[in-house]
């Protein structure tokens, strides 16, 4: 399986922001996020296949998992 994994904001500066993960089985967010380094602390929102999800999110096929900082501003 291939995930197409993009990062927005300043999640990991020192990792490219896009970037294709292959995993042999099934996963879940949160295990994608610890093989990137990505503190999930940090993350706001993540979006697998333009869907809302949770770190806990089992991924079984092919996609793209985003992950977004909190806002900030005013």
């Amino acid at each position: 399986m291939v995930l197409e994994v993009e990062l927005f904001g300043q999640l990991q500066p020192q990792v490219p922001r896009c970037q294709s993960v292959r995993f042999d089985e099934a996963t879940t967010v949160e295990e994608v996020a610890a093989r990137l380094g990505i503190d999930l602390h940090f993350v706001g929102l993540i979006i697998l296949n333009g869907s809302q999800c949770e770190e806990d999110e089992l991924i079984t096929t092919d996609g793209r998992l985003c992950f977004f900082p909190f806002m900030s501003g005013g």
